[in-house]
């Protein structure tokens, strides 16, 4: 509420969001903004909702497959080239 004790129209009381429904949205949202934003999915697409920026940025989406330490690399290595990499999946597999 604001000082005046009025809940103003910003502070409004608003549902809870899961967390991979507001990254997937984030994410194509800085996609419209930036065009060197890259994102990789361990074929979890439709889990981590970078589905969302895969169909407006076809060109931009990469995935990977269940790979998860290749995307890490293919990750850093689009990084050396310029572009910004979102890497996502549910854990790395590091053995």
């Amino acid at each position: 509420m604001g000082e005046s004790g009025v809940r103003s129209k910003n502070t409004e009381e608003r549902k809870p969001k899961a967390t991979r429904d507001a990254y997937g949205e984030t994410l194509l949202e800085l996609g419209k903004k930036r065009s060197d934003i890259v994102a990789l999915d361990a074929d979890l697409s439709g889990s981590t909702k970078t589905s969302k920026f895969a169909k407006a940025f076809p060109d931009r989406f990469f995935n990977m497959g269940i790979a998860e330490q290749d995307m890490i690399g293919t990750a850093a290595g689009l990084a050396l080239t310029g572009k910004i990499p979102f890497a996502s999946t549910f854990a790395v597999i590091s053995h």
